[in-house]
């Protein structure tokens, strides 16, 4: 939180106040958020102050994340502080929140990609990328967009951030940008890295598997219905929507969004003669491959390897991941990887040394179990219904008036709350509210699940994690603008698909038997 926070140029215009130095809009931004926090609640909004209150814990970490005001890791502290002025909140209770049990999915992929930086096959993935792509700053955004996009159709979207982000890290080192105040000056560095999030949380709702939001979403489609969706036919049922959505963001990362320089430095042939210094893959880096496509296989074919197990073991991805990032603290390296690495060989180092570990930009990882923290604490101060006071009735009005008002209630939740805790509080209010109105609850969870998947503004949102693991737990204002327009641009497509569903009774898109 020192004065190495910001950029040289600005370093005349700091204030140190108690030993923290930072510029008058920081710490302007800074204390915003509390007051913003106090103003919900007390404000004349209909509900008691502790429900209030945890509208006003919203809002107060969403200020913080997005205008960047400290290390995002410190946003964790925002659920502590604020219950501890509401009635009935007890301290225990909610520092539980903040430990998730499916922490295992996050930090079980997060160390197998710094195993991959740790023997070099990120710097091999970046190299072989500029070889492929050439250095046209605009077709390399565009390119990870897509890429992004695309993996996490059937990957976690945080798996997407995790993996793909140190990827293009390699990259942009190799091109001249080696560190985290680099990159958040350069509008074309800041174009690639959030181009990476922002496609990952896009593609993030194409199957159940690729996000939490998702995951509740098929949850409680199942619970609604009484019986367990198919993904098969939920992918079919998404897919359409999904890649609609693609097709804006697209244009703006291609067309839209400013950049200083067309190319990046270097030319097609010098990436490709380092590519070919690093040599054939070693045997470090062919194990990593193999464990992390290992640990991504098995939640998938739970079907299949399930029924030969005992009944009473608990298995779940989390514990799968955990178990498999154990086994890698094991297990010796067999090489000593490519000749780039961050950090020299040791003798008997461990496929997942310290050395490996040094890599984790700890900072960004504390934003998830805050965002998960704040879905819970929604319900245990009782803001839900606060919140169903608002959706109730949208399905009586107009298709287009409904899904429009519906599908803005979503995109600015989500942009508060992240894509996972938007969907944990509305999806069980929402399934309720149209089974005791008598309305088909399937399209209004489809529309729900996907218009909050578009999250972009904040870093809280499993796919820009991307961010802050980029600028080594900071955030940029460049994510809430760039976000903000994406997001719009996503909502509109939402509420013209959702509401010509509606207005034309396609009955495809309502049914998923």
């Amino acid at each position: 939180m020192g004065s190495s926070n910001c950029a040289p140029e600005e370093s005349t215009r700091l204030i140190t106040l108690l030993g923290i130095s930072k510029t008058p809009f920081e710490w302007f931004a800074l204390v915003l958020g509390p007051v913003i926090y106090f103003a919900f609640l007390f404000a004349p909004l209909g509900g008691t102050i502790t429900q209030q209150g945890g509208l006003g814990i919203i809002a107060w970490s969403a200020w913080w994340w997005g205008t960047g005001c400290l290390p995002t890791g410190y946003v964790m502290a925002v659920p502590i502080l604020g219950t501890a002025f509401l009635p009935g909140m007890k301290f225990g209770p909610v520092l539980q929140t903040l430990i998730h049990p499916g922490i295992g999915m996050i930090l079980g992929p997060a160390l197998i990609v710094c195993m991959w930086s740790r023997w070099g096959f990120t710097r091999r993935m970046a190299l072989f990328c500029l070889s492929k792509v050439g250095t046209s700053v605009r077709a390399q955004a565009v390119t990870w967009l897509l890429l992004s996009a695309s993996i996490s159709f059937f990957v976690a979207n945080v798996v997407i951030a995790i993996a793909m982000t140190p990827i293009a890290l390699e990259m942009l080192k190799a091109v001249g940008y080696d560190t985290a105040s680099k990159l958040r000056k350069s509008k074309e560095c800041m174009l690639i890295v959030i181009a990476i999030g922002i496609g990952a949380s896009v593609g993030g709702f194409l199957t159940p598997m690729a996000g939490g939001q998702a995951v509740i979403t098929w949850t409680q489609l199942s619970e609604a219905l009484g019986f367990q969706v198919s993904m098969i036919s939920f992918t079919v049922t998404m897919f359409v929507p999904v890649i609609l959505s693609l097709i804006p963001v697209a244009i703006l990362f291609g067309c839209i969004f400013p950049v200083d320089i067309k190319s990046f430095a270097g030319s097609t042939d010098f990436f490709k003669q380092q590519l070919r210094e690093l040599g054939p893959l070693t045997k470090s880096e062919i194990w990593g491959i193999v464990i992390f496509l290992l640990a991504i296989a098995l939640p998938f074919l739970m079907p299949v390897w399930r029924p030969y197990l005992p009944e009473s073991l608990d298995i779940n991805p989390s514990l799968i991941f955990t178990c498999v990032t154990v086994i890698l603290a094991i297990l010796p390296a067999p090489d000593q990887g490519a000749p780039v690495k961050p950090f020299p060989y040791q003798p008997n180092e461990r496929l997942l040394s310290f050395n490996a570990i040094k890599i984790l930009p700890v900072q960004a990882f504390l934003i998830w179990p805050t965002a998960m923290s704040i879905s819970l604490l929604v319900n245990m101060t009782g803001t839900t219904t606060l919140l169903a006071q608002v959706i109730d009735g949208f399905w009586n009005l107009e298709p287009y008036t409904g899904t429009g008002l519906f599908t803005l209630f979503c995109g600015v939740l989500g942009n508060a709350a992240s894509d996972t805790g938007a969907a944990g509080m509305i999806a069980p209010i929402l399934a309720k509210a149209t089974l005791e109105s008598g309305v088909n609850p399937v399209p209004w969870l489809l529309m729900m699940g996907y218009t909050v998947n578009f999250a972009f503004m904040v870093p809280s949102a499993t796919g820009t994690m991307a961010l802050p693991i980029a600028l080594e737990g900071k955030a940029s204002w460049r994510l809430p603008v760039y976000g903000f327009f994406c997001s719009v641009a996503c909502c509109l497509v939402s509420w013209a698909f959702w509401g010509t569903v509606l207005a034309r009774n396609w009955t495809f898109f309502m049914t998923l038997s």
